[in-house]
């Protein structure tokens, strides 16, 4: 068992998004595991970034990596808001969540999945705002939401670059 994960929670990123994206007010092991998937996608997005082998594509990738990670960070704050307790975030290394893409065809059609993926997180997000009953942890939500959408946006952008 990996010590990121919480007790009973789910092994796999599959696994959990199922469990998380079923949530409408998260337990706090669902916040933790939304930590790790959120910290999981610096790492794929930087390895998509990089199988895309366009420069323009790679960029509006990585750039939503980078965001993930932040996404991980306010989740962290939301817990510690929420329960006064603080939960690491690990390295791609330690994440439970993070699968190295090897040997990935980033395609147009691949990508256009990840844009609905990206603009589910806002939805979700924005569920989770309206019921955690927590001001700061709301407003945590709504701005990890917001981004969720320039995500699918920008996912939507590389896609058309590559036709």
């Amino acid at each position: 068992m990996n010590r990121f994960l919480p007790p009973g929670a789910p092994t796999t990123s599959r696994e959990a998004f199922a469990v998380i994206n079923a949530a409408t007010k998260p337990t706090i092991d669902q916040l933790k595991m939304m930590v790790l998937l959120e910290a999981s996608g610096k790492g794929a997005y930087g390895d998509l970034a990089t199988a895309s082998g366009n420069s323009e594509v790679a960029a509006l990738l990585n750039r939503n990596g980078h965001e993930e990670l932040a996404h991980a960070h306010r989740v962290r704050k939301a817990i510690l808001a929420l329960t006064g307790e603080d939960c690491e975030i690990p390295s791609l290394e330690e994440n439970p969540y993070y699968e190295r893409a090897e040997g990935v065809a980033v395609t147009a059609a691949m990508l256009g999945k990840i844009a609905e993926a990206e603009f589910g997180g806002e939805a979700l997000y924005e569920t989770w705002a309206a019921n955690i009953g927590h001001a700061e942890a709301a407003a945590l939500f709504r701005q990890n939401g917001k981004e969720e959408a320039e995500h699918g946006n920008r996912v939507q952008q590389a896609a058309a670059l590559l036709g």
